[in-house]
């Protein structure tokens, strides 16, 4: 395993038409490199408690999130990882948030332009996640 400081962390949703990006700040963050499992990152993050709801609720949705992140330094490029909320806690004011899930490894530009064509195509929801997940399977992006 190998373990690297996260610096960025934002989530990629759709609003409206358009693909937007939500900025989590957090207070500390690492980022693991599983290694064994090909591809799967843990990443735990120390965040306020503003985002709880989201959070708790894509853990109790089982809801998978499109996430990118900076690793080590903010002049590092974004990866795209795609995950699931493994778990939330509260710590006094605050939270942990723990995700996993598989590295992306496309440009940020052409994963955002996959997502809008499949969202203009009319994906949402659970239907837009199985065709990402299916187009990143095929490595059209």
């Amino acid at each position: 395993m190998k373990t690297f400081k996260l610096v960025g962390l934002d989530v990629l949703e759709k609003s409206g038409d358009d693909l937007a990006t939500k900025d989590i700040a957090f207070f500390d963050a690492l980022i693991i490199d599983r290694e064994v499992d090909h591809s799967r990152w843990l990443i735990e993050a120390y965040i306020p408690k503003k985002y709880q709801d989201f959070f708790q609720r894509k853990l109790s949705d089982k809801q998978e999130l499109v996430i990118q992140v900076q690793i080590t330094k903010e002049s590092n490029p974004k990866a795209t990882i795609l995950v699931e909320v493994q778990s939330v806690n509260n710590i006094d004011d605050d939270m942990n948030v723990i995700l996993m899930g598989d590295m992306v490894n496309r440009e940020r530009q052409q994963v955002e332009e996959t997502l809008q064509d499949l969202i203009e195509a009319g994906y949402q929801g659970a239907s837009l996640l199985d065709k990402f997940k299916e187009k990143n399977r095929e490595n059209i992006f």
